[in-house]
């Protein structure tokens, strides 16, 4: 009985901090799906959604930067699924990279655009910048979906 509850580990330490930057990215994403379907009837809310995809962007480069400094360590070789976890674990590193790429072209349309993105003429710009934003949350929820493997 080799578990964390076993041993005489403090609850803060068992809290990886990469889990916790997903997870926060997971609830931003939840926003920011939200307020990219406001756009068209509220421009104010370009401002705040360039805002939230910064600090979206910002924690996906936490997350990078905490994976590849070995402050992490793997997740994927616990239980009696660690073989499959470990394969899977390449897929979740190249599926990782989509929400980088999109939330990041998301961000460049929006500083171009502005509150300008509301007009009928950028309709297009619109529905792709919506159309990324969800693409990228349901990256995230595919990734934490097959984490749980």
């Amino acid at each position: 009985m080799d578990t964390i509850l076993a041993q005489n580990v403090s609850p803060l330490q068992a809290i990886s901090p990469g889990i916790v930057l997903f997870t926060a990215t997971l609830v931003l994403f939840g926003s920011a799906v939200t307020l990219s379907f406001l756009i068209g009837s509220k421009p104010s809310v370009v401002k705040a959604l360039s805002l939230l995809l910064l600090v979206i962007l910002f924690l996906f480069l936490g997350m990078v930067a905490i994976e590849f400094s070995a402050a992490a360590t793997p997740s994927y070789t616990f239980g009696e699924f660690a073989s499959l976890s470990e394969a899977l674990s390449t897929h979740r590193w190249l599926l990782f990279q989509l929400p980088i790429l999109l939330t990041l072209t998301s961000l460049m349309t929006l500083q171009v655009y502005g509150e300008r993105i509301a007009e009928r003429h950028a309709v297009t710009y619109r529905a792709a910048l919506i159309v990324s934003i969800a693409v990228s949350f349901a990256a995230l929820l595919a990734i934490a979906f097959e984490s749980m493997i």
